[in-house]
């Protein structure tokens, strides 16, 4: 799990580690400072994509993940969106209320 405005970095790290596949799972950014609620709400919006790496095989989980964070973040701030790459998460602390 990584911060989605560090994913571009920790994916750098896991390719100079020789781990290029490495299951990285984006967090909306920041956790810090975040009150209790909008952390589990987070937290929430991830939970079944954290289990599912903790069982799935290491083939399934390196043809997912491999190419994730390859291309930099992009927020996209209309409909509290953040998206990487293909993938669109829903960040509760940007949307109206």
């Amino acid at each position: 799990m990584c911060s989605d405005e560090f994913g571009p970095l920790a994916r750098a790290e896991s390719q100079v580690l020789g781990q290029s596949a490495l299951p990285l799972i984006p967090i909306p950014h920041p956790l810090a400072g975040n009150d209790r609620e909008l952390v589990e709400s987070k937290a929430n919006a991830i939970a079944d994509e954290v289990a599912s790496v903790l069982i799935d095989s290491v083939e399934e989980l390196g043809a997912r993940y491999e190419n994730r964070f390859l291309s930099l973040t992009e927020r996209r701030l209309d409909g509290g969106l953040v998206c990487v790459d293909e993938v669109c998460t829903l960040e509760p602390a940007m949307m109206d209320t």
